[in-house]
């Protein structure tokens, strides 16, 4: 079989010296090898272990090290939610060869509000007691029973410091337009995209922060209609008619672009 193609799942640094190969049973996914993977990074291997301080600094620099010895820049980089604002930053650090061609920033968290004590509190809560699958798509009635499973998975994954630490990385505005958004003399080359999710539904990017990218000219802005916070879930086809083609066929998309 010449042209089978394989879908692999990796872990950690693609520069390390120390690489292990695991092949999954029958009916399985690579995600299954999460425990035999933490194992072997403790000797080096693969996938990172969580490494304090969480801020935008640091992960930035984790993000770019990554990318320091790839011979081929990404056609497309792009995130959703606090991984947007990590995207933008990760862009800004970016030798001009590694830049991408379109940089998309899906409900960006940029300037937003800090987490209440009870909002905060609810969130490394449920990492603690990580609610069941059918809660989770009850909660969700749009997604599918595989996003409850990797939900499930995450939360048992997630160092609740990360929680903590960005959400004081909020209050000291490291978060803001004005610290993340590339700026047009370092993005010539590069198509750069901020999309919204619905407001009548929940978002945490209004079209009235219009008036703050009136000051970024050289990026589009539109949301979708319909979408939630989550859109590379429930609109995922959107998501990547945009990461593809960028704003051609918006409208047909259900996209509304102000910018």
């Amino acid at each position: 079989m010449p042209n089978l193609g394989f879908s692999i799942q990796t872990w950690g640094n693609p520069t390390s010296s120390k690489r292990a190969l695991l092949l999954h049973g029958l009916m399985g996914t690579g995600g299954v090898w999460f425990k035999v993977a933490e194992i072997l990074i403790a000797q080096g291997h693969g996938w990172a272990p969580h490494a304090q301080p969480y801020n935008v600094q640091t992960i930035t620099q984790h993000l770019a090290d990554h990318l320091r010895n790839q011979d081929i820049p990404y056609e497309v980089i792009g995130g959703v939610s606090f991984g947007s604002s990590f995207a933008a930053s990760l862009f800004n650090s970016l030798p001009e060869n590694q830049k991408p061609k379109r940089l998309v920033l899906a409900e960006p968290i940029l300037d937003y509000p800090p987490f209440s004590q009870e909002a905060l509190d609810g969130m490394v809560n449920t990492t603690k007691d990580i609610p069941t699958e059918e809660s989770i798509l009850k909660a969700n009635p749009n997604w599918i029973r595989a996003e409850a499973v990797l939900r499930r998975l995450s939360l048992s994954l997630i160092d609740p410091e990360v929680i903590t630490q960005l959400s004081e990385a909020m209050v000291q505005g490291e978060f803001s337009h004005s610290n993340l958004l590339p700026p047009q003399e370092s993005s010539s080359s590069t198509e750069i995209i901020l999309l919204a999710a619905d407001e009548s539904i929940k978002t945490v990017y209004p079209p009235s922060n219009l008036d703050i990218l009136r000051d970024y000219p050289h990026i589009k802005f539109g949301w979708v209609k319909g979408a939630t916070h989550d859109m590379h879930k429930t609109d995922s086809g959107v998501l990547a008619q945009v990461m593809l083609n960028g704003f051609d066929g918006a409208a047909k998309a259900g996209i509304t672009v102000l910018q």
